[in-house]
């Protein structure tokens, strides 16, 4: 009596290559994405004019919330990465749920150069940093569903050494943009 052809050695052998190679191909467009975010970032900052030094630098210091707007989602969306890095490098395959829970994660790293120009805009400072809070607040909460998720379900090749602690630390960030971002909209300015 012959095997049906899904247990065949070979076809497991192929199943389990497809399914590598199609979280490989999300793993690449997040990172893609990533990249596209972080050029965004770049290109939305305001280029200094003047004829002079000192005419740049006033211009510069004119700017400066822009630039520092950059500078934190900078490092904030390179944060975002290196979490994706440190646990989808050991996905074994995607379900789903898995890659839907990835794209709502993306819309918040690629809204972040969005919510970084309101965050360097002038006035109502507490509604823009709340905004750029809860960007954050989402991707950091989505980011620990999908770390869970793919541990529950036995999509990793191998188990994060560090899966638990990663978890910790967002909700750590998520709850303080929270704590910061409740703070800055109570205050008036």
């Amino acid at each position: 009596m012959t095997r049906p052809p899904e247990d065949q050695p070979d076809d497991i052998a192929i199943r389990t290559e497809i399914d590598v190679l199609a979280a490989e191909r999300v793993i690449f467009f997040s990172d893609a994405v990533v990249a596209i975010a972080i050029t965004l970032l770049a290109l939305a900052l305001p280029v200094p004019h003047g004829g002079s030094n000192s005419e740049i630098l006033r211009s510069m210091s004119r700017d400066i919330n822009a630039y520092i707007a950059f500078l934190i989602s900078f490092v904030v969306v390179g944060s975002h990465w290196r979490w994706h890095h440190r646990v989808f490098k050991y996905v074994a395959r995607l379900d789903e749920r898995i890659i839907g829970l990835n794209m709502i994660w993306l819309l918040m790293v690629v809204v972040t150069p969005f919510a970084a120009r309101l965050l360097a805009g002038k006035g109502g400072f507490g509604v823009r940093f709340g905004f750029y809070a809860v960007v954050q607040i989402i991707a950091f909460l989505v980011f620990v569903q999908m770390n869970r998720l793919l541990r529950q379900r036995g999509l990793l090749r191998l188990e994060p050494p560090e899966a638990h602690q990663i978890n910790v630390r967002l909700l750590t960030l998520a709850g303080m943009f929270a704590k910061i971002g409740r703070a800055s909209c109570r205050e008036r300015v």
